[in-house]
């Protein structure tokens, strides 16, 4: 009796044995696979992560309000896996640097990527540059050699230029002698006394025509309506985007997105009276009294900083990584604002 009690007894602790098995191992395969329960919708879900990047590297990154990350010391990244897809709420810290937050989409199986975030100080020093030689505000620009003019743009050995006749024409800066490449069929109208601008790189023509932003058509060889009302245009250093704005609305546009979208990426209370680009993923907005830094990743909500600085100009160098700024024609120079 004792021993066939035993036998039972070892059979059931078998049996529950397997049935723990079984159960363990369908919750722990679909787990080390990605699968989570998302109790909110009641279903289980692949998972997605987050891979953050900043510059210079952060001293805590906190997914969720949950216990920080910090990089390793020798990088600047954190990769967050078995998030369920879901709006995410990301914030980075640094000590004496401003902090960043954004709420970002992940989406099943995929990762989220935030790998171009600068960190700018809270504090950053302009100094007053003695030498006026220096200034990037009195360039010189050398008009080229040709008649009829009306608004020209130089990249590198090309220059593409707006004639009177209302055509735009393209030559190589050594020859500009012989025959122009005729870029349109048709011509613009030309208004006397009224302002003209071309914007271009080594794959877009645009027109400042009057603030009616135009875009050159390659393939039909023709000018199409973008957008209106601007003051001014600038691509980005890669070519990939475009912000374009009026007194008050900075528009962005993916120039590799087809069809090109048309987004609004800051609002501003005061006039803006420019707009340069910092790198590929920020840029440098200046009013009457403010100076404003911005990403342009519009996913969730998009980052800025300002600095309560007055300005009659800005502009970036970019091989320095400083930002000059006129004032009254006294020139200012920031510290080293980037990596």
């Amino acid at each position: 009796m004792i021993n066939y009690m035993t036998k039972k007894t070892r059979l059931i602790i078998l049996l529950i044995c397997v049935i723990c098995f079984l159960v363990g191992a369908s919750i722990l395969i679909p787990y080390s696979m990605g699968y989570r329960f998302d109790f909110e919708k009641m279903k289980i879900t692949k998972t997605g992560g987050i891979y953050i990047r900043t510059f210079p590297s952060a001293d805590q990154i906190i997914v969720d309000s949950k216990n920080p990350l910090k990089p390793g010391i020798f990088s600047n990244w954190v990769f967050i896996q078995s998030l369920l897809p879901n709006n995410h709420a990301v914030l980075i810290k640094k000590n004496g640097y401003y902090d960043y937050s954004k709420i970002i989409l992940v989406t099943e199986k995929e990762v989220t990527k935030l790998e171009n975030i600068l960190l700018f100080k809270k504090d950053i020093k302009f100094t007053e540059v003695l030498d006026k030689t220096q200034s990037p505000f009195n360039e010189k620009i050398i008009t080229p050699a040709i008649k009829n003019l009306l608004a020209f743009s130089k990249q590198g050995n090309n220059i593409i230029w707006l004639g009177t006749d209302g055509f735009i024409y393209k030559s190589d800066s050594a020859n500009l002698k012989t025959q122009p490449i005729k870029l349109i069929e048709t011509p613009i109208k030309i208004v006397k006394n009224s302002l003209y601008k071309i914007i271009s790189d080594n794959n877009n023509v645009f027109i400042n025509n009057n603030g009616y932003l135009l875009r050159l058509d390659n393939t039909a060889n023709e000018l199409t309506d973008f957008y209106t009302p601007i003051q001014d245009v600038k691509i980005s250093p890669d070519g990939k985007n475009i912000i374009y704005y009026g007194e008050k609305n900075i528009h962005l546009s993916n120039l590799t997105k087809t069809p090109i979208d048309k987004t609004i990426i800051y609002k501003s209370q005061d006039k803006i009276s420019n707009v340069v680009w910092l790198n590929n993923d920020y840029i440098i907005i200046s009013t009457k009294n403010n100076i404003i830094i911005s990403e342009i990743d519009y996913r969730g909500n998009i980052n800025s900083i300002t600095l309560s600085q007055p300005t009659d100009n800005i502009y970036f160098n970019q091989q320095e990584g400083k930002l000059y700024i006129l004032i009254n024609n006294i020139l200012m120079s920031s510290e080293k604002i980037t990596q």
